[in-house]
This record gives C-alpha cells, sequence and structure tokens, in this order.
C-alpha cells in the first residue's frame, strides 16, 4: 500500500470521519472510498486536494511518511459526530480561504 493511501486513511481515522461522511463530502460513494483506502483505485489529483483540505495538510504532505497537519487549519476543527456532508464542505471551503489568506502574508512578509 503506497504512502498516500496510508495517510488518507489514518487522517480520516485519527479525525473521526467515517468512510460515508468522507464519501459525501467528496460526493462519491462509500465503495469508491473503499477502494482508495486499499490502493485498488487511484485516487484522482482534484480528490487528493479536497482530501488535504478536509485533513489539514497540505497535498504534498500526503505522500510524506509523518504528513503535517496545518496548525492554522487545526484550529477549524468541529466534533464530526453531527456534520452533514455539506457541513463538511462548507469548513473545508472556508478552510481554503485561511490557507490562502496565510500563504499571501507570508509571501507578502518575504518580500
Amino acid at each position: 500500500m503506497n504512502m498516500q493511501v496510508k495517510n488518507i486513511r489514518a487522517l480520516r481515522e485519527k479525525q473521526g470521519y467515517s468512510q460515508e461522511q468522507v464519501a459525501g463530502y467528496l460526493d462519491i460513494s462509500i465503495a469508491t472510498v473503499n477502494q482508495y483506502e486499499t490502493d485498488t483505485l487511484a485516487i484522482p489529483a482534484t480528490t487528493v486536494s479536497r482530501l488535504a483540505l478536509l485533513f489539514n495538510v497540505d497535498e504534498y504532505d500526503l505522500y510524506q511518511d509523518k504528513p503535517q497537519q496545518h496548525p492554522i487549519l487545526s484550529a477549524f476543527t468541529f466534533p464530526v459526530d453531527n456534520l452533514l456532508s455539506k457541513d463538511l464542505k462548507s469548513i473545508a471551503e472556508f478552510k481554503k480561504i485561511v490557507l490562502n489568506y496565510s500563504h499571501l502574508v507570508k509571501a507578502l512578509k518575504s518580500e
């Protein structure tokens, strides 16, 4: 099993998301999420991007041995028990805005 697949499954479990919640967030079937996690189906790049946001990591980190979660994004964690897929989508969109803002601020400071 490749590192990306291991990380996606481990991060999903660590953050308490079910395969059903992730499937709803991605607008795919639970069976497809299972195939991603068992490395029987390649994960499209756009899906990797969406999962990275959901799990508070850079896409690149999903391919590394120990992905580092963004502290700024980790501040926006919510109890997952009662979250709907539309809630996860809204949270991920907000995280993307925060992450882009953070990168912009860093870029401006380095000029």
